[in-house]
């Protein structure tokens, strides 16, 4: 039986922007409940939406990286431990000192409380959580969409930004290739095949650059058009407004006695950024297919992500 929604159901935008926003509860929480529950749902969305598709297979090593980051930080509180007269102790290990000829000793090991471990838990599950949130943008949003919808002005970003997001993903369905053809092939599985393994995988990621490389030259992809001199003027005044207003904006944020005029001067400036993209876009001449058009799921996800972003703003997550 199909599934009704799937990844393709919604723009790679929505996906980012539910990541992104995932990613900064996931920095401002102080709560390892929280922490947990964001990495489920990245799962749990990952094993509903996900579709068969090459960037889509980079879902294992996502959690590898961030089981590993879980376990790094707790053993780095064990190791380099700070004594806490006040915690109780959950661990109690010989410690030792290490003169490193400059500065005072450095204490490893020792008495580790319960504080210390509950807060290297903490930490690493925060890491977990953004890794996990920007894993789920990864594995289920198109990045050739995300870089057909993304305007023109900014097509160069994109494109950097879209070959930097795929280059997990395409290393890992790359090396699962070459480790199915070596399997087939009868040879071994350890630490031997590795010489045998990378020179295929990078010959692999080279061909498909390469590809991609061809099919943006046939697409008109770094062809620019000519802009009249009001729309230059135009361009460079909005850009102008925008960093200036931003500046200023953030400056009144962070002195907080003028959080309306901040936020009023904040909004000035996105809104002319957002002209100044509009302007230079028309500077872009390339092919272009039909624009990914916004549905239902696309309208949840957004409206899930403004909740989440309130909710941070709010200080809920805290």
């Amino acid at each position: 039986m199909a599934r009704q929604f799937t990844a393709s159901k919604a723009s790679p935008v929505s996906w980012w922007l539910l990541a992104i926003t995932m990613a900064i509860v996931a920095g401002v929480s102080q709560s390892a409940l929280t922490q947990i529950v964001i990495c489920l749902s990245a799962l749990v969305a990952i094993l509903i939406f996900r579709e068969e598709a090459p960037w889509s297979r980079s879902v294992k090593f996502y959690l590898f990286l961030a089981g590993f980051v879980v376990i790094a930080r707790v053993l780095f509180r064990i190791v380099f431990n700070i004594q806490n007269p006040e915690d109780t102790t959950a661990l109690d290990l010989p410690g030792f000192s290490v003169n490193l000829g400059f500065g005072p000793p450095v204490e490893l090991f020792g008495a580790v409380g319960i504080q210390a471990l509950t807060g290297g838990a903490t930490d690493g599950l925060r890491l977990a959580a953004i890794i996990l949130s920007i894993g789920m943008a990864s594995s289920l949003a198109n990045p050739r969409t995300l870089l057909k919808s993304t305007p023109s002005a900014l097509y160069e970003i994109a494109s950097a930004i879209s070959v930097a997001i795929n280059l997990a993903p395409q290393m890992i369905s790359s090396l699962q290739r070459v480790q199915k053809a070596r399997s087939l092939r009868g040879r071994s599985k350890g630490l031997g095949s590795m010489a045998g393994t990378v020179i295929p995988v990078l010959e692999d990621a080279i061909d498909s650059s390469l590809s991609l490389a061809a099919s943006m030259d046939s697409r008109g992809f770094g062809r620019r058009g000519d802009l009249s001199k009001s729309l230059v003027l135009g361009a460079r005044l909005s850009s102008l407004i925008a960093v200036a207003f931003l500046s200023i904006g953030s400056f009144a944020l962070l002195v907080g006695q003028t959080q309306v005029l901040g936020w009023a001067l904040i909004a000035v400036g996105i809104v002319a950024s957002f002209a100044t993209i509009r302007i230079n876009s028309k500077s872009q001449i390339r092919t272009r297919f039909e624009p990914v058009k916004l549905q239902f799921f696309d309208a949840v996800l957004f409206a899930l992500s403004a909740a989440l972003l309130t909710a941070a703003i709010l200080g809920w997550f805290a």
